[in-house]
Order: C-alpha cells, then sequence, then structure tokens
C-alpha cells in the first residue's frame, strides 16, 4: 500500500473535496483522483461515494481512514526517533574501564554527561584491563579507558593523563614513619594485592622484580577499595594508583610508603575498536572527558 496514497486519501477524507485536497498535496486534482482510486482497486472497495454534489465516506472508508492515521503517525514517530540519533540528545553509549580510571576518574564524567544528556541510556562496567579489552573487540564497548597499552590490532589507542602507581599502609603500620624503604626489605610484609590480569599489578610486579624484590605473603582481591579496607584495618601493604588514595592521604587516613627508586608512572589510555564509528553521543562524552580530566588530576603530595 502506497503511502502517498494514504496521505492523500486522508486529505481528500478531511476536505471532503479532491480540489481542496490537492491543494493541500500539491497534486493536481486528476492525479488526486487517480490515488484514490489506485486505493480502492488494491483494497477492492469503495472509500468515497458521490452523492448529488456532496463526496461522502463509505464506512470502508472510515475503517481505513482511522487505521491509516495510526500507521503514518507510527511512522513518523519512528522517523523521529532515528533521527534523534544524528544528534546526542538520545541513544546509548557502552562504557568499559579497568579499575583506576573506573574507580577514581569516570564517575565524576559519567554525572556530569549524564546531567548534561538525561535521555540517553548509559551502559557501564568496571574490569581489569584485559576483560575490557576482551569487550572492545566483541563490539560489547563503544569505549574503554584502561591502564594498560593493550596489544590487540584492532584497537585504537590514545594516551589521557600520566598516572603513578605508589605503595601505602596504614598510620599504624611500622613502616608508616619510615623514611627510605629499599624495595629488597619488603620480601616479608604481607601483601594486599589485586588478581592477576590486573595492570596495575603487572606494572608493580615488574618493577619490583627489576629491583630484586619479592612478594612472598599476599592476600588477593578483586576489588581496589577492599585492598583500601584491609590496609586501613592494619593489615599488611598495599599499592595502587595515586588517584586512588586521593581522600585518604588528605584525611591521613592512609600514608604513601617512601620506596627507594620508586616511580611507576604510566598513561591512562582511552581505547575504541578501529572500525567503530565515533557517533554524536560518543563524542560528546568524549567532549566531557577532554575538559573534565585536569580537574580530577592530583597533584603530588
Amino acid at each position: 500500500m502506497n503511502l502517498h496514497n494514504l496521505r492523500t486519501f486522508l486529505a481528500v477524507r478531511k476536505h471532503l473535496n479532491y480540489t481542496r485536497a490537492a491543494e493541500e498535496v500539491c497534486l493536481t486534482q486528476p492525479a488526486v483522483s487517480r490515488q484514490v482510486r489506485q486505493l480502492e482497486e488494491e483494497l477492492g472497495v469503495r472509500l468515497f461515494e458521490q452523492i448529488g454534489k456532496s463526496l461522502h465516506m463509505t464506512d470502508a472508508g472510515e475503517t481505513l481512514a482511522a487505521e491509516a492515521e495510526k500507521l503514518l503517525g507510527a511512522m513518523e514517530r519512528t522517523a523521529e526517533a532515528v533521527r534523534s540519533h544524528r544528534s546526542a540528545e538520545r541513544g546509548s553509549i557502552r562504557i568499559g574501564a579497568s579499575t583506576t580510571p573506573g574507580f577514581y576518574l569516570l564517575p565524576d564524567l559519567l554525572g556530569s554527561f549524564h546531567h548534561r544528556f538525561p535521555k540517553v541510556a548509559l551502559h557501564y562496567i568496571v574490569e581489569n584491563s584485559l576483560r575490557i579489552e576482551q569487550a572492545l573487540v566483541r563490539n560489547e564497548l563503544d569505549l574503554g579507558f584502561v591502564g594498560a597499552h593493550l596489544a590487540n590490532e584492532n584497537l585504537v589507542l590514545r594516551p589521557l593523563l600520566e598516572d603513578e602507581i605508589v605503595c601505602f599502609t596504614s598510620p599504624s603500620h611500622r613502616l608508616a614513619k619510615a623514611r627510605n624503604i629499599s624495595p629488597g626489605s619488603l620480601g616479608e610484609e604481607l601483601w594486599i594485592l589485586r588478581e592477576k590480569g590486573s595492570a596495575t599489578r603487572r606494572l608493580f610486579e615488574e618493577w619490583l622484580s627489576s629491583r630484586e624484590g619479592t612478594m612472598r605473603n599476599a592476600i588477593e582481591l578483586t576489588c581496589p577499595e577492599t585492598c583500601k579496607a584491609l590496609v586501613k584495618a592494619g593489615i599488611g601493604i598495599s599499592f595502587i594508583s595515586i588517584h586512588g588514595l586521593r581522600s585518604e592521604i588528605r584525611a591521613r587516613r592512609l600514608v604513601r610508603l617512601p620506596v627507594r627508586g620508586m616511580s611507576l608512572k604510566r598513561p591512562i589510555f582511552l581505547a575504541r575498536h578501529s572500525e567503530k564509528r565515533i557517533s554524536p553521543v560518543m563524542q560528546s562524552f568524549l567532549e566531557i572527558v577532554e575538559s573534565g580530566l585536569p580537574k580530577l588530576t592530583l597533584p603530588r603530595d
């Protein structure tokens, strides 16, 4: 059934006059008559009847008019919903982050984005860097934020800001007041560690091994906040992004350990699939990231 014919039919129904209907739809009167006749032939019913000088709708015409209005209204709403994706006002975005950006950098930026674009559906996961990489490759995420250089050749990475990994403990720990700690002296300490697959753990282990240090006693956890909670309770020492110690250092609930020669810096990367088109929603989020990240960096203590 031709949509143009339906629109013309509704104009005739509105005016009950072929000439005025033709003026509304910008067609000639014969063209309007022809389109109505095509509908009648297609449906096998009369839609209008001429009684004297007046044009009247048949019952079949009334039924078609009611259904045509529903159909055309639904199509216009569908078109408008699809057209809305040309802007960032509607749509969805899938964001994943490894634990450092996921816990300590992205939440404020996500909040800013939601307040500015409340109708955009936001999907957010926090996993280790390896799982974020896998999700990007499988197109389960639009954007990823990680603290490791992802090796997959299908991904495009861009450094966003510099991060630093530091050791820390509770103020009550015997090392809290130390001024110069040798990496080799930490082998007997109880370490609170992130799980294997964590970019933070991998980077620290590589550095410690290069200084002939070891971690013989360890408790392994998947959440950095749980690691901090155990250390606050006086259980061992740990390491984390400096961004993750912001409030605790200022409140003196945790202290940074001065480990000799430790200068573990790395970039936080933005990652996406190389074949992923940057939608208006993605672009708007990236603009918030670019403007908001400098406000979230922590000055060195």
